[in-house]
C-alpha cells in the first residue's frame, strides 16, 4: 500500500514537472526534456523517463513543429539530423553501460555550465567551422545519453537559424525526428512496459496544453528575458544533481 502510494505521488511530481517544462519548450522551441528529465531520474527511474520523454517529445515538438511549419528551415534541419543521428546511437550505447552515479554527475555539470554560460555570455560569439561541427556531435551524444540534446544544439542554432519564429519551428522538427527514432529503439528494447505507457497516457493531454499554451505565450513576451530565467532555475537543477550524484 505505502509502496503504491509512494509510486502514485513520483507520478504526479512528474506529470508537473512535464507540464512545466513542455511549456518552456512550446515557447523556446528546446529545453523541455533537459528540464523534465531530472524529475524524471528521481521519480519514475532513468530508463522509463528516456522512454516517456521520446515519446512525449516526439508529439509535442511534432505539434510545435506543424503549428510552424511554414518557418521550418529544411536546409538546416537536414544537416542537423544527419550529423546528430549516429552519434545518438553512440550516447545510446553509453548509457546502457555508464552508471547512474556517472550520467547523473555528467548530466548535472552539463546544465549547469549551459545555464551559467548562457546567463554570463551577453552576446554570442560566432564560432568556427569545425566548433559548430563539434557542437553538432556533442548534441547528439546527449541526447543519446539525456535526451537533451537541445543544450548543445541551442548554441550552434542561434548563429545558423535566423529569426524567432524558424528558430523555433526548427529545432521542434528536429526533436520531432530524434524523439521518434530514439522512442522507436526504446519500444524495441521492451523499455514501454505498462507503467511507461501509463504515464505516457497521462502526459499526452498535458503535452497538449503545455505546447499549444507556451506557443502562443511565445509569440507575446521577450524571448530574451524569459530565457534568462529559464537558465537560472536550469543552474539549480544542475546543481541539485550533482549533489544527488554523490548522495
Amino acid at each position: 500500500m505505502r509502496g503504491s502510494l509512494v509510486a502514485s505521488l513520483g507520478t504526479a511530481l512528474f506529470c508537473a514537472a512535464f507540464f512545466v517544462a513542455y511549456t518552456i519548450q512550446g515557447i523556446t522551441g528546446f529545453a523541455g526534456n533537459m528540464f523534465a528529465m531530472p524529475a524524471g531520474i528521481h521519480t519514475l527511474g532513468m530508463e522509463q523517463s528516456v522512454a516517456v520523454l521520446n515519446a512525449m517529445g516526439a508529439m509535442a515538438c511534432g505539434l510545435l513543429a506543424v503549428l510552424n511549419w511554414r518557418h521550418i528551415d529544411w536546409r538546416q534541419l537536414g544537416r542537423i539530423v544527419a550529423v546528430m543521428s549516429p552519434f545518438m546511437l553512440v550516447g545510446i550505447w553509453i548509457d546502457g553501460v555508464a552508471s547512474l552515479r556517472a550520467l547523473l554527475l555528467g548530466y548535472g555539470v552539463l546544465i549547469v555550465g549551459v545555464g551559467a554560460y548562457n546567463l554570463a555570455v551577453k552576446r554570442q560569439r560566432i564560432l568556427p567551422a569545425w566548433a559548430q561541427w563539434g557542437l553538432l556531435v556533442g548534441a547528439g551524444l546527449v541526447q543519446g545519453m539525456f535526451v537533451s540534446g537541445g543544450a548543445l544544439l541551442v548554441v550552434y542554432a542561434v548563429q545558423k537559424i535566423q529569426g524567432k519564429l524558424a528558430f523555433r519551428a526548427t529545432l521542434s522538427m528536429v526533436w520531432a525526428v530524434l524523439n521518434l527514432a530514439y522512442a522507436l529503439i526504446a519500444w524495441g528494447q521492451g523499455s514501454f512496459t505498462a507503467e511507461v505507457q501509463g504515464v505516457v497516457l497521462m502526459c499526452v493531454p498535458l503535452a497538449a496544453v503545455a505546447t499549444v499554451g507556451g506557443n502562443w505565450i511565445g509569440s507575446r513576451i521577450s524571448k530574451a528575458a524569459f530565457l534568462k530565467m529559464a537558465y537560472v532555475v536550469l543552474v539549480g537543477i544542475g546543481v541539485a544533481l550533482v549533489g544527488s550524484s554523490w548522495a
